[in-house]
C-alpha cells in the first residue's frame, strides 16, 4: 500500500505551529491557552492539518493527546521554521543599524525585583528602543513559553538537589549563585552569626510545598541532616513567607534574593552545615540570542547580577 502523499506547498504555518504547541504541552485545552484561542479552534485547525497531511497526526487519549510519528515530524519542521524566521529578524535587526524591537521576559518573581527591574532601568537610561515585557512564572512554565515562542528570555532558577533540564533548542547562560538562608524574626534571633539546618531541626517550619524547587531542595537538605521539618505554614507566595517569618509563626530557609529587600524585622543568617543555594540562569532560544533587542536585554541583566551586593 502506497504512502499518501502531500504538497508540502499545502500545509499551513500557522497550524503547524498549533500541532507543536499541541505536542510540547499534550493537550488541546493548553496549547489553546498557549495560542490565546479556543480549545474548539485549536481541534479545527488541527483537522484542517489532518486534512491536508493525508495523515492523523494526534492521537486522542484518555488524559490529553499525543503526537503520532507524523505529527511529531511536522512539529519538528515547525520548530526549524520557526528558528530560520527568528534568524532572518535578527539577520534584520543588524541590518537596520539601530537596536529596537520588543522583548519579552519571563522569570521567577524573585528576580523579576532583584534583577530584571534594575536591568530595565539601566537599558531605559541607556536610551535604547527596546520595549520590554516581562511575567513572572516558575521555571518550567517559562521554558515552555520560550520553547513556543511566547516570551524571548526566561530567568530560570536550579536548586541543590533539584536538577532542571534544559532543551535542546534552548541556550543557558548563568547570571549569578545565590545563597539560601535561614530567616528569624528579629525577636527569636539569638546572634546573627551563620547557623546550620542541625540547629533548626526543632523550631516550626514556613516553606514553599513540596512541588515548588525550593521547597523541595529544602525538604531533601533536611533529611538528609536526618529530620523531617515541622511544616506548620505551606506557600509559594515569598512574601507571605517571610511576613509569617516576621509575626512568628515559624522560621524559614529562603533564597537570599527573594528576601533581600524586605524589612527590618527579621534577621537572615548565613546557612552552614550544609551551604544551599540555586543558580539563577538566563535562557534564550538559540535561534534568537542574536537578536540585537534581546542581546541588549541579555546584557542589561547580566550587568544587574554582577552588581548585585
Amino acid at each position: 500500500m502506497s504512502e499518501p502523499t502531500t504538497d508540502v506547498a499545502e500545509l499551513n504555518v500557522e497550524r503547524l505551529q498549533l500541532l507543536r504547541k499541541v505536542g510540547l504541552s499534550g493537550s488541546i485545552a493548553a496549547a489553546a491557552r498557549e495560542a490565546g484561542i479556543s480549545a474548539s479552534a485549536v481541534s479545527q485547525q488541527i483537522s484542517a492539518l489532518e486534512r491536508e497531511a493525508g495523515v492523523p497526526l494526534v492521537e486522542r487519549m484518555s488524559r490529553g493527546v499525543r503526537l503520532t510519528g507524523a505529527g511529531e515530524m511536522l512539529a519538528e519542521r515547525a520548530r526549524m521554521i520557526s528558528a530560520i524566521l527568528e534568524e532572518a529578524r535578527a539577520k534584520l535587526d543588524l541590518a537596520g543599524g539601530g537596536v529596537s524591537g520588543k522583548v519579552r521576559v519571563a522569570a521567577v518573581a524573585s528576580a523579576c525585583a532583584g534583577l530584571v527591574s534594575p536591568a530595565l532601568r539601566e537599558l531605559a537610561d541607556s536610551r535604547t528602543l527596546v520595549e520590554v515585557s516581562v511575567q513572572s512564572c516558575e521555571p518550567s512554565e517559562s521554558l515552555g513559553l520560550l520553547e513556543t515562542g511566547r516570551v524571548d528570555l526566561a530567568i530560570i532558577d536550579e536548586y541543590d538537589h533539584v536538577p532542571l533540564a534544559i532543551p535542546d533548542e534552548l541556550v543557558s547562560t548563568p547570571l549569578c549563585d545565590d545563597p539560601l538562608v535561614a530567616v528569624l524574626a528579629r525577636s527569636d534571633a539569638d546572634d546573627d552569626g551563620p547557623t546550620s539546618l542541625a540547629r533548626l531541626a526543632d523550631q516550626a517550619w514556613i516553606m514553599p510545598p513540596d512541588d515548588a524547587a525550593c521547597g523541595r531542595a529544602v525538604r531533601t537538605a533536611c533529611r538528609a541532616q536526618g529530620f523531617e521539618p515541622r511544616v506548620v505554614w505551606e506557600t509559594d507566595d515569598m512574601f507571605l513567607l517571610t511576613r509569617a517569618v516576621e509575626l512568628g509563626h515559624g522560621i524559614a530557609v529562603l533564597p537570599e534574593l527573594a528576601v533581600a529587600d524586605y524589612g527590618h524585622d527579621v534577621v537572615r543568617l548565613p546557612l552552614r552545615r550544609p551551604a544551599l543555594r540555586r543558580r539563577l540562569q538566563l535562557v534564550a532560544r538559540k535561534s534568537s540570542a542574536s537578536r540585537q533587542s534581546v542581546a541588549a536585554v541579555a546584557a542589561a541583566l547580566a550587568v544587574a547580577a554582577k552588581r548585585r551586593p
